[in-house]
């Protein structure tokens, strides 16, 4: 690259990542690194280019805002039937895509009664097409009934399923082989963050997805404090920033800059509307990961966020 900053730079907003830009080698965390003076200067350009007269604080971004509602164990017919009438009704931010994550048992049956615009997910699959795995749903079959999406490495697969590193890695590498897009779950419990070990954590888990994820245009990390979800407890807006713009550094260095430019980053933790327009006008935060408020009326504010 020309060491002269004020030279032109091609960004190519494809997250198809080359094997030129993909070093298997990089793929570790960088939790001390500083960039250089021109490194600077090259990301302050790189900035300018992308977010080219549009403040901070603006409606519109680079990366479309992509709101989840993760909905858990929860619902039966009649309280999914009055979810879906109440989006159905609403107004929705057409600048926001929008999915909701639906237990599979009712997957079918929600995908009937959404708007077309509202994308259906898995709440998780595994990580082969078939076989003798009893309990578990492969990718293929959450397209065959309609869903698109599929949640992998939640905080509750981690800890209460005990699934590690390399597999939630694994499941994602299948579920976007068969042409699912993927919210890719990150994030660290109450004792790592008060050990400091934050940036850690979460390097260490986007390690094991760099590993398997070659093409990252159908994934959408979020990150999701653990011991900010079902608490009522919530990251300050400056507490999520800090560690999105730790990420999007991450995806620089380990993956490349076009990927870090153009990935979304989602919150997810206890996600509320008296706490979504706040936090949705941070830079690095693309959208949110919604609990128990998805399952309510107030989602649709949360959606609306960044209008």
């Amino acid at each position: 690259m020309d060491n002269n900053p004020s030279a032109d730079i091609s960004v190519d907003l494809r997250l198809s990542v080359s094997s030129k830009a993909h070093k298997p080698t990089a793929v570790f965390p960088k939790l001390s690194k500083r960039p250089s003076e021109g490194q600077k200067k090259v990301s302050k350009l790189l900035s300018e280019i992308l977010y080219a007269n549009f403040s901070t604080n603006s409606k519109m971004s680079a990366r479309k805002f992509c709101v989840g509602g993760n909905w858990k164990m929860n619902g039966d017919q009649k309280s999914i039937a009055e979810i879906c009438k109440t989006l159905s009704g609403a107004a929705l931010d057409p600048n926001t895509e929008v999915v909701i994550g639906c237990p599979a048992i009712y997957l079918m049956y929600a995908r009937n009664l959404l708007p077309c615009t509202v994308g259906v997910a898995g709440q998780n699959a595994y990580k082969v097409a078939k076989g003798a795995f009893t309990g578990e749903i492969s990718p293929s079959m959450l397209k065959d009934i309609g869903a698109d999406w599929v949640i992998l490495g939640h905080s509750e697969r981690r800890a209460i399923f005990n699934e590690s590193d390399e597999l939630i890695a694994e499941k994602a590498e299948h579920a976007l082989a068969e042409g699912l897009k993927v919210i890719a779950c990150i994030g660290e419990t109450l004792d790592e963050r008060e050990a400091g070990k934050t940036n850690e954590v979460v390097a260490r888990q986007m390690c094991a997805y760099a590993k398997k994820v070659r093409d990252w245009t159908n994934v959408v990390v979020a990150y999701e404090p653990v011991w900010a979800i079902g608490t009522g407890k919530t990251a300050t807006p400056e507490q999520a920033q800090e560690v999105h713009a730790f990420l999007r550094q991450w995806l620089t260095d380990n993956i490349s800059k076009e990927v870090s430019a153009a990935l979304r980053i989602q919150y997810g933790g206890s996600v509320t509307a008296a706490n979504a327009k706040e936090l949705a006008k941070k830079p690095d935060i693309d959208g949110f990961l919604v609990g128990g408020a998805s399952l309510k009326p107030e989602f649709v504010d949360i959606i609306n966020a960044r209008q």
